[in-house]
């Protein structure tokens, strides 16, 4: 009679995978410039540095967009073709907006923006 061959030991049970941790949500920036390539390049350098951006040119759009999307912060010129940068965060604020506000002089250094945004929204 031929020997019975060796039996395999039973496979061990596969690891366990763990469950994906869902990635949160990019912190939503309201980008408010009224040149338009100021307004390109802010838009790109933040979606770069991984938030989701909106854009608008005017103070008007600024506070109808920051009522309909709610912004994490908002990166807003000084000068605006109808109000002043200030009289946005102010109307924002005295509307029941509590949205961080970052104003933009001009001239300004992209990195000290987006790292200003960073230290504001880390916060």
């Amino acid at each position: 009679m031929p020997p019975n061959p060796p039996v395999p030991a039973p496979a061990a049970a596969p690891a366990p995978v763990p469950a994906p941790v869902p990635a949160a949500a990019p912190a939503r920036v309201l980008v408010v410039d009224d040149e338009q390539d100021v307004r390109e390049l802010l838009t790109e350098t933040f979606r770069l540095a991984g938030f989701a951006v909106t854009a608008v040119g005017t103070g008007v759009a600024a506070l109808n967009t920051a009522y309909a999307e709610t912004p994490d912060l908002v990166v807003l010129d000084v000068r605006l073709p109808d109000f002043d940068g200030a009289d946005v965060a102010r109307l924002l604020r005295d509307g029941g907006r509590e949205v961080p506000v970052v104003l933009l002089p001009k001239p300004f250094s992209l990195e000290n923006v987006v790292t200003r945004v960073r230290e504001i929204l880390a916060a």
